[in-house]
């Protein structure tokens, strides 16, 4: 694990050169300025996560004459040092090994296009570079949810960044004039297609997950790379952050590690090829839309069953399931049999586009997502989805198979069936869904509250072993994805869910759950 005692923390932050309120601006253009976007959230409130990346940064040993390291915190409750104010947003650099405070801006919202717009346009403006390089830190959701969770504001309505709002941030910040060398997401789900789409007016690479993050992150030790190599572009540089991320954690990790660069010039190809897709599998809809008789509906049968199983990332229990993102590489293989051209060149694109891709799923991941409605909420995110407009015969069979989604209710619960494996702790039965295969073992969510609010318990089984191993919860905060989790304490309450029609069916939208009796840890 990074996260290290307090002690340690505060002292090798307050031995570092924090204290100055003088912005300095650089006179000479170094070869890289690296702006990280810190919205700390719960993340460092309740595990020091920000805190533990900040040390890691300053002990990566980077020669500042290489790189600019601006910072911008802020979006959190409490930060675990005696250095970065929590009730208001501040700016930092980092040169050789200390951290230095450029200037604190007030209490900002992170989740304010304007206030990512004005990190930008300031970094950019006082610290030049010959390539520029912008890390947004936080937790992410995916096409539809975007990124952050600023803590300090309303969470549903203020606190994330959507990517319309990301991409007004950018333009804003004029990226479009002179565009950033890459775009990285420490956070969940985030390399998806729509993304790709919307920052490649804007970047020339992107680097992020397709799949959840463990509460670590990133090793920030790959800013070291620049000491043998201050020229590296966008590529180089994202593939040693896809090595040092996934060597971090290692082969035999528990966690679900996903990670791509991808090269922005390219994804509209991938957009083209989903849409000649999809065409396809709209006019096979039409023939189902003037049939009354559920057993006549066949196209829409078949293609919501491809669609089931289809890889899905950031799944949880069947009452947490709602990001709806899905890799497009698979995607294509459930629907080759039907449309192998259209398929074959989905798959052409996405080699063509994605430059590099490591994860640790059985499941073969292509390095880019997409959003495929399925799981809810529906209305909310078709509408927002359909306002991103980025890719016209994509969004409108996504629209038409939501009508037959929410037409053909009686299919889709024959469809939307989950066969939890059942365990037993301490006498109560308890359900465990499958969410990740990973190489040796599997993920499972476990329905379930914790406190007194609803959650998923996460436990990791071996292939060769009986014992789960308990890696912590999340908490149902909505669209955005918790990044990592929460670590049970003595004194915790726990209540778990059951589908109260059995466990060997699962419709989901027709069931009851169960709530069994509390147990305390």
């Amino acid at each position: 694990m990074k996260i290290r005692s307090l002690i340690i923390v505060c002292a090798l932050l307050l031995a570092s050169g924090s204290g100055s309120n003088t912005t300095e601006i650089a006179t000479t253009a170094k070869p890289h300025t690296i702006m990280i976007y810190m919205n700390g959230s719960d993340l460092e409130s309740e595990i020091g996560a920000a805190t533990t990346d900040l040390i890691e940064m300053l002990e990566s040993g980077l020669n500042s004459q290489n790189a600019n390291v601006v910072i911008f915190t802020g979006g959190t409750k409490y930060w675990q040092n005696d250095v970065i104010p929590a009730n208001e947003c501040a700016m930092w650099k980092i040169e050789d090994g200390e951290i230095f405070e450029i200037k604190r801006v007030g209490l900002l919202n992170m989740g304010d296009p304007d206030t990512l717009a004005d990190f930008i346009n300031f970094s950019i403006a006082n610290f030049p570079a010959e390539k520029y390089g912008l890390i947004l830190w936080d937790h992410g959701g995916g096409a539809i949810a975007g990124f952050g969770h600023d803590e300090k504001f309303d969470y549903y309505d203020e606190g994330s960044l959507t990517l319309a709002e990301m991409d007004y941030a950018f333009n804003k910040a004029g990226l479009s004039g002179q565009k950033l060398e890459w775009l990285g997401f420490d956070s969940c789900l985030m390399a998806t297609v729509e993304m790709a789409i919307v920052s490649a007016q804007y970047a020339r690479y992107l680097v992020a997950s397709e799949d959840l993050e463990p509460g670590d992150g990133w090793d920030y030790k790959f800013l070291a790379l620049l000491n043998q190599n201050p020229q590296a572009c966008g590529y180089i540089l994202g593939k040693e952050i896809v090595d040092t991320f996934i060597d971090f954690y290692g082969p035999d990790s528990d966690e679900i590690l996903t990670l791509s660069v991808v090269d922005l010039n390219k994804v509209q190809q991938i957009m083209d090829a989903m849409g000649q897709l999809m065409e396809q599998c709209s006019d096979k809809l039409l023939n189902d839309l003037f049939v009354t008789d559920k057993d006549d509906a066949k196209n829409f049968t078949i293609l919501a069953q491809r669609r089931k199983h289809t890889k899905t990332f950031g799944l949880g229990s069947p009452r947490d399931n709602e990001s709806d993102m899905v890799d497009i590489g698979d995607m294509a293989h459930q629907l080759a049999d039907l449309f192998p051209h259209e398929a074959s060149t989905i798959l052409d694109a996405l080699n063509e586009a994605v430059l590099y891709n490591r994860h640790n799923s059985r499941v073969p991941l292509y390095g880019l997502s997409a959003y495929y409605v399925y799981g809810g909420p529906f209305y909310e995110s078709m509408d927002l989805y359909a306002g991103l407009d980025v890719g016209e015969s994509y969004t409108q069979y996504l629209l038409k198979f939501f009508e037959q989604l929410t037409n053909r209710q009686d299919i889709r619960d024959m469809l939307d069936v989950d066969i939890p494996l059942l365990r037993y702790v301490m006498g109560q039965p308890v359900a465990l869904y499958r969410t990740a295969q990973l190489a040796g073992r599997t993920q499972y969510a476990i329905p379930a509250r914790v406190n007194g609010k609803d959650c998923d318990i996460v436990v990791c089984l071996k292939d060769d072993c009986r014992k789960l191993k308990v890696l912590g919860f999340r908490h149902d905060d909505g669209l955005v994805k918790q990044k990592g989790y929460d670590i049970f304490e003595p004194g915790d309450k726990i209540s778990f869910y059951r589908p109260s029609q059995g466990f060997y069916s699962g419709r989901r939208n027709d069931c009851e759950w169960l709530l069994g009796e509390e147990i305390e840890i």
